[in-house]
Order: C-alpha cells, then structure tokens, then sequence
C-alpha cells in the first residue's frame, strides 16, 4: 500500500472497536485531523509508512504542524513511531482483518500504552506537562555561558603579537 492511498481500498477489510474513540484525550485539534486522516490510510493492523511532509501536503498543513500534531498523539498514546516515515497505531484505534486479530493485539499491549483507563486523560496531560518542562530545562542550560565571554580585541592582539615574535625568531 502505498502511503496515500484512499482509505475505501482498505474499508471492507479493516474491523475497528466502535468505542475507539471513546478514549481520546483533548488532544489540539490539528491532532484530530492528523489522527483521522492515518486511520484512513493504515495498512491491517495499524501500521502507517508516510512521511510528515506527505501528510501535511494531504491535510494542507505545514509539516511543523503535522510534528506537533503527531507528538501530541505521542503523549496520548494513540500512536508510536516506529522509525522515520513509519508509524504504529495503538491496537485498540487500529483496524484489522478481524475482532479476533484486534483482541489478540490488545491482549500482546503493555498495560501502559491501554487507552481504556480512567486516567487517560490525566496521563496524556502529564506528558505534555514533563515534555514542556523538558524544554524549559532545556532552554535554560542554553542561556548559561559555559566559558566567559572572551575580549575578541585582548585576543587578535595577543594573537599578532606572538605571529610577529614567530616571524622574527625564524628569521634571525
């Protein structure tokens, strides 16, 4: 299948939970848009290989939106990558062939990736919160010099004067 491929060609054969969205977060919005359009473009089983640009170009997004968008469904456990350009549904929003193929993959879930439990939401809330913090943390170490700044006169002048001290040592 390739990655943009109508999600009809695949409809009769993809069997999903009807509660599977019983179990979403208050993800953004453009979350949202991103979450439905890989469901419409999964293979059996959940599995995704798209890239973000291409799921921009397709929702007529920008592919910075499509990387928060896809982060934000990250931390809501609704999808992992994988590796660049391949993504995984959560098996329990993933179509497949059959109800028995989905409850054989849920019942393989760790039972921190399972969307139905009552905290859900705060858990998809807690990772956004420790990612933010990350960042900040992040950003804090940026802003402290590691060095002094350095007197870019002090050193060119400092720099000539052994050049020429080497010049006339060399020559006499």
């Amino acid at each position: 299948m390739t990655a943009l491929q109508p999600a009809e060609e695949h409809a009769p054969e993809l069997w999903t939970s009807p509660s599977a969205f019983a179990y979403v977060p208050s993800v953004p919005g453009p979350a949202l848009r991103v979450m439905l359009f890989l469901l419409g473009v999964q293979e059996p089983g959940g599995r995704i290989v798209i890239t973000q640009e291409d799921i921009a170009s397709a929702l007529g997004m920008k592919r910075s939106a499509v990387g928060l968008s896809l982060q934000h469904l990250q931390f809501a456990r609704i999808v992992w990558k994988e590796r660049q350009g391949v993504y995984q549904l959560n098996p329990q929003v993933a179509g497949f062939t059959t109800p028995a193929e989905a409850g054989e993959a849920i019942r393989q879930m760790k039972e921190a990736f399972y969307l139905d439990v009552e905290d859900f939401e705060e858990r998809y809330q807690a990772a956004v919160e420790e990612h933010q913090e990350a960042l900040k943390r992040k950003a804090a170490v940026r802003k402290v010099p590691t060095m002094p700044p350095t007197d870019l006169a002090a050193h060119r002048q400092r720099r000539s004067g052994q050049g020429r001290r080497a010049q006339t040592a060399t020559t006499e």
